[in-house]
């Protein structure tokens, strides 16, 4: 009797033992995900600001160039000489979210002797882009700040940029730590829009979110900007020094169908019980992401 139950025994062991080795070489069998995300660095994530024209100005105070980007993906880049405070009667030109208030071919600066300022377009108050008649200034183009407060541009450009931007233009004005960028709203989608004071409120709560890694979380609308809720004080960028690495991102935050509509995907995002597994975030940056892998 005892041969036999051990002949059973090891047909047991040896079956059980064959399962086992086939689930391992096996593992798409296994029902268990990892999220592609969880090794990215969140670090170069910026709190995205929308609007419906068909450019956006940045002009980086550290680098002396500027950058004009096209709703169609083009971009103009050109060089330009900002404020500088420790010039006689001089102001550093001020960081900053403006929209071009207004423009103007010729503009006589009532602070400096009349001087002529050429296509100017004002984004703050007195400070905005302009060319001069004279060429001394040419030199210091991309090199150094050198204006009393105005970004100085070649006549070149500046007569190309009035020709094309219109007022309202979102410009972002940094020395390399704007903790905002602006992408371009389309038409269908969904934004928040609000009055300029509550509007720099909310900004200031999202960049809180953003530096404590929540940014996912608790910023879930689209927010849109024009010459109508943008003053001439400008709103503020944060500072990108102060994102960590890590964002805070659930599964129903991630993935959302490319199929749905603006409509539906806030529907879902916000859902506390939403238990599906879609493939398309809100957020561009995430977006982008996930179309890498």
């Amino acid at each position: 009797m005892r041969l036999p139950l051990l002949i059973l025994s090891f047909i047991f062991l040896l079956l059980n033992g064959s399962y086992y080795k086939e689930e391992i070489k096996n593992p798409q069998t296994l029902t268990f995900k990892s999220n592609p995300l969880i090794s990215t660095d969140f670090s170069v994530l910026r709190d995205t600001i929308y609007t419906m024209k068909d450019h956006v100005v940045e002009v980086n105070l550290a680098t002396h160039q500027a950058t004009v980007r096209f709703r169609n993906g083009a971009i103009k880049q050109f060089p330009i000489s900002g404020g500088n405070k420790n010039i006689e009667e001089g102001v550093d030109t001020k960081e900053g979210l403006f929209v071009l208030q207004w423009k103007s071919k010729k503009q006589y600066s009532t602070q400096f002797d009349s001087t002529l300022m050429l296509y100017w377009m004002g984004f703050n108050g007195g400070i905005g882009f302009h060319a001069l008649a004279t060429n001394g200034y040419y030199r210091y183009l991309g090199k150094k700040n050198v204006s009393h407060g105005c970004v100085r541009i070649s006549r070149k450009d500046a007569e190309e940029l009035y020709k094309i931007l219109e007022r309202g233009t979102p410009v972002l004005i940094h020395k390399g730590n704007s903790a905002i960028t602006v992408s371009f709203g389309g038409s269908g989608e969904v934004y928040k829009y609000y009055p300029f004071d509550k509007l720099k409120n909310i900004l200031s709560q999202r960049f809180t979110a953003l530096y404590n890694g929540r940014y996912f979380l608790e910023n879930k609308y689209k927010i849109l900007i024009d010459e109508e809720n943008v003053k001439s004080s400008g709103l503020p960028i944060g500072n990108a020094d102060k994102i960590p690495s890590k964002q805070i991102i659930t599964s129903d935050q991630i993935y959302l169908s490319k199929g749905s509509s603006e409509e539906d995907k806030l529907d879902i995002i916000l859902s506390e019980n939403s238990e599906k597994n879609f493939k398309l975030s809100l957020h561009p940056f995430l977006d982008s992401l996930y179309a890498r892998r």
